[in-house]
């Protein structure tokens, strides 16, 4: 007779909203590379202490750090997925409806990232082309 695997349930909003939170907190530990004030150890009890806040505030389900890290890398895909696809929704010409609002979390992931890990502009000092074109055809 196979085990059953008992799965927690799932991440609600409101957790992954605390985690990105409290990963925004503990973002200096968590995000720099490794020396001789970051460490692996360093990183794991970041992680054990997010997890150990989300316990304290959702006490019905028991994350471990591993879980927060492995949410965490689930959100960072899925809102750089989001941001991408808002941009395509907010470029696009014609009359259809407006592109749909990016949700609290997905803002909260964006602002943890900063703009230098999403791609959501272009280029700063980028030049655009077309605008050239057209001042070529002007003269």
């Amino acid at each position: 007779m196979e085990k059953k695997r008992n799965r927690k349930p799932n991440w609600t909003e409101e957790q992954g909203l605390l985690l990105a939170q409290l990963v925004n907190e503990h973002k200096g530990m968590l995000g720099g590379k490794f020396g001789p004030t970051v460490t692996s150890q360093g990183k794991r009890r970041a992680w054990d202490t997010i997890s150990q806040t989300i316990n304290a505030s959702f006490p019905l389900v028991v994350r471990t750090g591993d879980d927060c890290e492995k949410r965490w890398y689930v959100l960072q895909s899925k809102a750089k997925d989001e941001i991408a696809a808002h941009k395509r929704e907010s470029s696009l010409t014609g009359g259809g409806p407006p592109a749909k609002r990016l949700s609290q979390v997905v803002n909260t992931v964006f602002q943890v990232l900063g703009h230098s890990e999403v791609s959501v502009t272009g280029l700063p000092t980028g030049i655009d082309t077309s605008m050239m074109q057209a001042l070529e055809v002007q003269q």
